[in-house]
C-alpha cells in the first residue's frame, strides 16, 4: 500500500492506491464500507468489571478483618489456620479472573460478529498510472566491486 484516504463527500468510502513492484503497475482500490454497521465491541459496557472489582476487594478486606478478629481474640491461644483464609483469597481473586475473561470473550465475540458483518464491504479495484518509486537508498558509501 502506498497511500490511503477517504473521499470527500461520500462516507464510508476509502480510496487506496497499490503499487505493485514484480508487474510494475499500479492500482487504485475503492473500498466501500457497509452501510449502518457501527462497531458493536465500542458498544459493550464493562459496568460488570468495577462491580467486580468492588466485591473481590470487600470480600479480600472482610478476609483480613477475620483473620485479625480470630487471632487476638482471646491471648494464648493457638492462631486461626492461615490456610484457610489464604485459600479463601486465593477463590475471591480467581473469581474475580473469571469475570474480566468473560467480558473479553464476550468483547472478542462482538469483534468477530462485527468483521464478519464487514465483510460484505464493496471493493473495486482499477489500473491507474503509478507515481515515480520512492529512490533507494544511495550506495555511493559501498566501495566497488572488483572483477
Amino acid at each position: 500500500m502506498t497511500d490511503e484516504g477517504a473521499v470527500a463527500g461520500m462516507s464510508g468510502l476509502r480510496v487506496i492506491a497499490m503499487r505493485d513492484n514484480a508487474l510494475k503497475t499500479c492500482y487504485l482500490v475503492f473500498l466501500a464500507d457497509a452501510a449502518n454497521q457501527a462497531d458493536l465491541a465500542a458498544r459493550i459496557t464493562a459496568t460488570d468489571i468495577p462491580e467486580a472489582i468492588a466485591t473481590r476487594d470487600q470480600r479480600l478486606v472482610d478476609l483480613l478483618h477475620g483473620f485479625d478478629s480470630e487471632r487476638g481474640a482471646i491471648p494464648g491461644t493457638i492462631i486461626p489456620n492461615p490456610m484457610k483464609y489464604d485459600w479463601q483469597a486465593e477463590n475471591a481473586q480467581i473469581e474475580f479472573a473469571l469475570t474480566v475473561l468473560a467480558h473479553e470473550f464476550a468483547r472478542l465475540e462482538q469483534q468477530i460478529r462485527s468483521a464478519s458483518a464487514a465483510s460484505r464491504a464493496g471493493i473495486t479495484a482499477v489500473p491507474a498510472p503509478c507515481a515515480p518509486a520512492a529512490p533507494s537508498a544511495p550506495t555511493d558509501h559501498l566501495p566497488e566491486k572488483r572483477r
